[in-house]
């Protein structure tokens, strides 16, 4: 049978296909109990909640209230592939094949098989309403405005971190209410972004031109998570600037804001990062985790990114061109509307006026997602350093391997207590954050088990790296060609060696890693699909964007010429050429 994590889901035999992708960018890392209980399990009811008002969930989908759509297997977080191609199957004119475009950018998946049930005249005259509803959607929809109150309403309750354990505890443990509301109302906006991109992608496809979909999304303009990037730019430029904030960055980021603070000249920086940190703070690498780092609770990680902008000799910042974006809109729009029927055409006109609209709802109502959940992780770094005051362990991963709901308690109480499961469970821990999870688990005889997992990374790492002549095929993400040498960055606070003009290769990426972006010269993703965060952010900051190029952080090697094209999605290594 061999040794499982620590909570594992069960396979629901009605829904068997479950897979890595796009869950990639929300839980990139081993999921820890902590996070399961007060986020999976709300996020959960929240999806089914969005879905049945959308007319996607019709009674008797589901057998039990136990988390499918959001799966915990083999350590990781799974997305339920085969409940969410539903939604193309009982959705007018879309397919299961158009969600997987959408949603997962997958052609190797498991492909759709039937079922009895699957279909719905119900479930189709609902979603055709909601589709119609989001192809008239010409501004901002008001989904948004009710995620930033439920929001607001649950942070402005925060206890002080002074209070007792058992009020922080007990505002721990009332995250799930209020986080299932904005969860919903995230999915819904994913849902409908999705379909509403995937006509413009459909469209493209039927003139015969998969790529033109780049230049029909455009840019969503006003997009949150390209907004750090260029307010880190602008901070950048400051330090630059600034002969000895730039000097401080020089000695590296680790006590930075230490030498900073006795400098008469940092007045401005520290006004301006400190800034940045009070309204972006809650963002980070894996920052759906209760546990994780955030540009708050680890500074050092948005500091990396404005050493790497500002060492870059070239103007960073994007100035979007709005005649020639337009121009290649045009174009494209072209190209493609001929190719369609009367219907069709109809449809796809309303698409390319409420895409911008939902794609920035979208991101809208996940950064708001993620702000609800500030104020718990303050909340609980407290309590783990109450903990590591008592003899505890001061690590807070650690800590999120027990039950917020019962072992947390028992653990403040008496540390020394639960020293013998935190070590069991730390050392399994490690084993699971070392390997690759499956991108499919078809089945509960497929949830493997850590041996099984250990074995195929093995097997992984010792595949050949590509050569010059080869090309790495994903899905296109931001039109353009670049080329540039492979930078590998598996984490953004070991980014300090990305030099300005790189191809930045990275496992997946979210908001932590975007202000990465502006200084390379093109980006390719493991994994990632038309609506991904990588897509949306590079469309943004115009860099060219591959995604779902399988294992490339391990094909594609430092230092290695590779020519990106994000049109076509392909990456082509070169021939090496002396360094300039």
């Amino acid at each position: 049978m061999g040794t499982h994590w620590i909570v594992e889901g069960k396979i629901d035999p009605r829904w068997p296909v479950n897979t890595r992708g796009n869950i990639g960018e929300v839980f990139p890392e081993v999921l820890t109990q902590l996070s399961y209980e007060l986020g999976v399990i709300p996020a959960e009811k929240g999806w089914r909640e969005s879905y049945q008002e959308l007319g996607v969930l019709q009674p008797g989908d589901f057998s039990s209230v136990d988390p499918v759509i959001i799966g915990l297997y083999g350590g990781y977080g799974y997305l339920n592939m085969s409940f969410l191609r539903i939604m193309g199957v009982r959705a007018p004119g879309s397919s299961a094949e158009a969600i997987d475009l959408s949603l997962f950018g997958e052609s190797d998946a498991p492909p759709y098989e039937a079922q009895k049930g699957d279909r719905s005249l119900r479930a189709s005259l609902k979603i055709l309403k909601s589709v119609l509803g989001a192809l008239g959607q010409k501004e901002l929809p008001s989904i948004v405005d009710d995620s930033f109150e439920a929001a607001a309403e649950f942070i402005s309750t925060r206890p002080a971190l002074d209070a007792s354990d058992d009020e922080l505890l007990a505002y721990l443990r009332a995250m799930p209410g209020p986080f299932k509301r904005v969860f919903k109302n995230h999915m819904t906006t994913t849902a409908l972004a999705s379909i509403v991109s995937g006509v413009l992608a459909d469209a493209s496809v039927a003139a015969g031109e998969p790529g033109l979909v780049t230049h029909l999304m455009g840019t969503a303009g006003d997009v949150r998570s390209a907004q750090y990037s260029h307010e880190l730019y602008e901070i950048a430029k400051l330090v630059r600037a600034t002969p000895a904030v730039n000097a401080a960055f020089d000695e590296g980021v680790d006590g930075l804001l230490d030498r900073v603070a006795t400098i008469d000249d940092a007045a401005e920086f520290r006004e301006r990062f400190d800034a940045f940190i009070a309204e972006h703070g809650h963002r980070g690498p894996n920052d759906w985790e209760l546990s994780g780092r955030t540009w708050d609770n680890t500074p050092e990680l948005a500091l990396v990114a404005i050493d790497r902008m500002r060492v870059s000799d070239e103007e960073l910042g994007v100035e979007h061109d709005a005649a020639e974006e337009q121009a290649k809109r045009e174009a494209a729009i072209e190209k493609v509307r001929p190719t369609l029927n009367i219907l069709d055409r109809m449809n796809f006109d309303k698409a390319l006026t409420a895409a911008p609209f939902w794609s920035q709802a979208r991101e809208a109502t996940r950064d708001r997602a993620v702000r609800l959940t500030m104020p718990v992780k303050q909340v609980y770094r407290e309590l783990v350093r109450r903990g590591a005051e008592r003899g505890g362990n001061p690590d807070p991963v650690a800590i999120a391997l027990l039950s917020p709901f019962d072992e947390l308690s028992e653990y403040l109480a008496d540390p020394a207590s639960k020293a013998d499961v935190l070590a069991e469970r730390l050392a399994l821990h490690a084993r699971f954050a070392a390997v690759t999870p499956r991108f499919f688990i078809t089945s509960q005889d497929e949830v493997p088990s850590i041996e099984e997992l250990e074995a195929e990374e093995a097997a992984r790492t010792a595949s050949a790296t590509a050569a010059p002549g080869d090309v790495l095929t994903g899905k296109s993400g931001c039109s353009g060609v670049a080329r540039g040498r492979v930078r590998v960055v598996l984490d953004p606070l070991e980014a300090g060696d990305l030099e300005p003009g790189e191809v930045l290769v990275a496992p997946i990426t979210d908001p932590a890693w975007t202000p990465l972006f502006m200084p390379a010269a093109a980006v390719v993703v493991n994994v990632g699909a038309l609506m991904s965060h990588a897509v949306i952010v590079s469309r943004e900051l115009e860099i060219p964007c591959v995604v779902s190029v399988d294992n490339a952080t391990n094909l594609l090697v430092d230092g290695t010429m590779v020519e990106v094209d994000g049109t076509a999605g392909t990456v082509t290594v070169l021939a090496d050429e002396p360094v300039s």
